[in-house]
Formats: structure tokens, C-alpha cells, sequence
């Protein structure tokens, strides 16, 4: 009976040991790294072809936003721990793997990695291949970008994937546009509403409902001496975990940098210092706050989702300019996981528009991997019947065809363009919104 109960033990132990370094990768959330989609196109209804793509699209996968050193958990494990002797072994592994990571970082902070770069690449291959049409001769394209580097770097990379399919390479009309791309940054009620949203208590029922508190005294526990931790508050275990799971996350976009800077994977493998479960609950943490700042939260007309309609009156308004005048053959805009998740709830996409009545499965309505990984995607593909002055509307969402909710159509995914015009201008309308309303003061007077 002491053998079964001993291989009983040991296999527990086991267990938990392997979960531990082989969790999956759905704790990534929006740092997520894209694929692209398997989805076969539906053919278009007879004598349509594709003339015109308005598309917004976050930034490839990146490195880290700020440096390594300017975090709270370097200054906590380096400047502090050590000096003072505090650090348990694991203590000392992780101080091994910032290290490092600091190392893989220098120079690169705010910047697309390699492997962003290929998915944008991949991206455009894949948008020329399917829609050639668009791209014939030398095509015109409009591309916008925001103030951060990365967005520059992801325009440029897309287009190096585009025209390296032309026979004739594209001419370029550049600029920057942040009224259009950063509108969350541009609205004082909304940043409000994003402190509310930290101190609401939805948020905070939550974090004690999951135990937030225990998971952060388990995991700092992991790594300093009793007596060290008992002086770090419960703010700072929190900014700490915090850091090390950004850590944790970031690492599956540098494959190629960790090599480059002479090191293995395994030198940087922030998240087996993690259970599955501690990975997945901060997971939920991250994907709530991505859900209730930038998705349907709890009430899919509300600011944060109002916040993007000065991006739904630019792809109108585009639209309408390339039915007008065929000026560009595609309108591209580079931006970030704040402009394409409130625009997917506002187009009313069918997999990003869900409220979810229980906020600790919002998992099961709103899937923040497959809505905003990074190099996540809208493209409004515009198809016209040759001798007519029809035009269908195909949307997808990270290059799947999307349904949109409340708009019926006989040929899904297959959208009359006056049907799709008329659904947003009615919800422009009821929001006082016209297409010629300065963007700029709507952002300013928004409530």
C-alpha cells in the first residue's frame, strides 16, 4: 500500500512539475503570435471581381515598450534582493533570465521583431494572391500609421511583402494620422473611463474571487527569503508578478533576437517559473481588462467602444472616395491592439461584439487571442460587377470571412455595400455623428 501511495505522490508530482513547462500558449492574450487563417475564401457571386481593400491592422509582434531596467521587478530583484542577499535559488534563476533578456532587449525597445516582420510580410503575400485584382499595373495605395515607431516599421514591412509580388512597384502616399488611430489617446472621458474601469467593482470582485492576492504572495514567495518579502507590500508583489508575466509573454516574439544574442530559448523560459494555473488566472486578469477597456465589456455601445468611430467614418469615407474617384486602390492604416479591438465591436463583427454575462468565463464570448493577436487585422474588400455600378463588401477579421450582426445577406460573406453603408450610417446617426464631423472635437466632446 506505501508503493501505490508513493507512485500515487510521485506521479502528482510529476504531473504538476510538466504542467508547469508545458502549459500551453493560451495565457498569451493580444501578445499572441498571429496565423494566419485556414479558412478557404468563398467565391464571389458570377461577374464580381475585387477592386479596392480598406484595411486596419495592429503592429507585428514587438519587443518590449519600455526597457528592461526601467521595470519595478529589475529594480526589486537587482538593486535590492541581491544586494541584500534575498534571493532564493529561484530568485537568483530569474534574476539570470532579466538579465538576459536585457541584454536581448538593448537597442530594440518600441520595435517589431523579426518574427512581426514576417507576419506582415505574410499578411500582404497573402492579400495580393487572393485579391491580384486590386494591385493590377502600378497601383496607388494610401497608408497611414500612428506616432510609434513600431506602426512605421509594420507599414514597412507589409508593403516590402507587397511589392514584392508587383509587377510594378506601388506608389506610396504616407502619413501620419493619430485623430483616425490613436482616438483613445485623443478623448479625456475616455482615459477616465480606463481608471474607472481599474477601481470598478467588477474588477476588484473579480481579483478576489480568482484570490489575485494569494497568487501574488505564492509567486514573489518563489523567489525571495521570507524576510525581504515580508518588507514588499501587496502593490509591489502585484507590480512585480506583473513584470515577470509581461516577461513571460514577450519572449515568444524574439525567437530570432534570443539566438542572435547567443542565447537559448530555455535561457529566457520566464514562464516555467510559473504553474498552468497561476499562468492561466493572470491570463484572465489581462483578457478582462483587454474586454472591458477596448471590447464589449458590459455594454457594446458604450465609450470604449464609441471611442473608434472616427475610424468607422474613415473607412466610409474612403470607400465612398474610392466609388467616386478609384483615387486608391487600397486604403492601409498600422496601428495597435486599442484601435482594432473597439473597431471590431463597432462593425459589429459576430465574434467581437458579445457581452459576456459572467465576467470571469469571458473567455467563452469574447476569445482575445483570436480577436487581437499581435498583426490582428480588418479588411473591408470591395468587389464590383463588371458593367455595373454594384458593389458587394466581403469584411474579414484576421483574414476569416465575418459575419456582422443584424445585417442578413444571400450570399454571406458577401455584403451589398448599400445594405452595410446604410447599417453604420443609422449607427452614426443615433450617436450624432455625421461623415463630415471634425473627428478631432468629437474625440475632445465625447461623454
Amino acid at each position: 500500500m506505501k508503493k501505490v501511495l508513493g507512485l500515487i505522490l510521485f506521479l502528482s508530482c510529476f504531473g504538476f512539475t510538466a504542467s508547469a513547462q508545458n502549459c500551453n500558449a493560451d495565457f498569451l492574450g493580444t501578445k499572441t503570435l498571429y496565423k494566419k487563417g485556414k479558412q478557404k475564401a468563398t467565391p464571389a457571386p458570377a461577374r464580381y471581381v475585387p477592386v479596392f481593400i480598406n484595411h486596419v491592422g495592429r503592429h507585428g509582434a514587438r519587443h518590449l515598450t519600455k526597457d528592461v531596467t526601467a521595470s519595478f521587478a529589475y529594480g526589486l530583484l537587482l538593486s535590492k534582493a541581491d544586494s541584500a542577499g534575498a534571493l532564493t535559488e529561484k530568485g537568483k534563476k530569474l534574476q539570470q533570465m532579466v538579465i538576459a533578456l536585457q541584454k536581448v532587449e538593448k537597442g530594440n525597445i518600441k520595435s517589431i521583431s523579426a518574427e512581426g516582420v514576417s507576419e506582415l510580410q505574410g499578411i500582404s503575400e497573402r492579400m495580393f494572391a487572393r485579391y491580384s485584382n486590386v494591385f493590377k499595373g502600378k497601383p496607388n495605395l494610401n497608408v497611414m500609421i500612428t506616432k510609434e515607431i513600431r506602426t512605421k516599421q509594420s507599414a514597412d514591412a507589409f508593403l516590402k511583402g507587397l511589392n514584392s509580388k508587383l509587377k510594378e512597384t506601388a506608389s506610396i502616399n504616407e502619413y501620419t494620422d493619430d485623430t483616425h488611430l490613436r482616438f483613445y489617446d485623443a478623448s479625456p472621458a475616455y482615459k477616465r473611463f480606463e481608471d474607472e474601469v481599474d477601481k470598478s467593482e467588477l474588477t476588484l470582485s473579480l481579483q478576489k474571487k480568482e484570490r489575485l492576492a494569494e497568487l501574488n504572495n505564492a509567486v514573489a514567495g518563489r523567489f525571495f527569503k521570507d524576510d525581504f518579502l515580508s518588507r514588499i507590500d501587496a502593490g509591489e508583489r502585484s507590480k512585480f508578478v506583473t513584470d515577470v508575466f509581461g516577461f513571460a509573454t514577450i519572449v515568444f516574439s524574439l525567437d530570432k533576437e534570443i539566438k542572435q544574442a547567443g542565447f537559448n530559448n530555455s535561457d529566457l523560459d520566464f514562464k516555467s517559473l510559473f504553474s498552468c494555473d497561476e499562468l492561466s488566472k493572470l491570463s484572465l486578469f489581462d483578457m478582462v481588462d483587454d474586454y472591458l477597456k477596448k471590447g464589449p465589456g458590459t455594454d457594446n455601445n458604450g465609450i470604449q467602444v464609441r471611442v473608434a468611430v472616427p475610424l468607422l467614418v474613415d473607412f466610409i469615407n474612403s470607400a465612398d472616395e474610392y466609388i467616386k474617384t478609384g483615387k486608391y486602390n487600397a486604403c492601409l492604416r498600422f496601428a495597435h491592439a486599442e484601435t482594432t479591438a473597439p473597431f471590431a465591436t463597432l462593425l459589429q463583427i459576430s465574434t467581437a461584439d458579445k457581452v459576456s454575462k459572467d465576467i470571469s468565463k469571458v473567455n467563452a464570448a469574447w476569445k482575445c487571442s483570436g480577436i487581437i493577436p499581435l498583426s490582428s487585422n480588418i479588411q473591408w474588400v470591395f468587389y464590383k460587377k463588371k458593367g455595373t455600378t454594384s458593389y458587394l463588401v466581403k469584411i474579414l477579421l484576421n483574414e476569416k470571412e465575418a459575419h456582422i450582426t443584424g445585417l442578413n445577406t444571400r450570399s454571406f460573406p458577401y455584403y451589398k455595400w448599400s445594405d452595410l453603408r446604410a447599417l453604420y450610417l443609422t449607427k452614426l446617426s443615433k450617436l450624432n455623428v455625421k461623415l463630415t464631423d471634425d473627428m478631432a472635437s468629437y474625440l475632445t466632446n465625447l461623454k
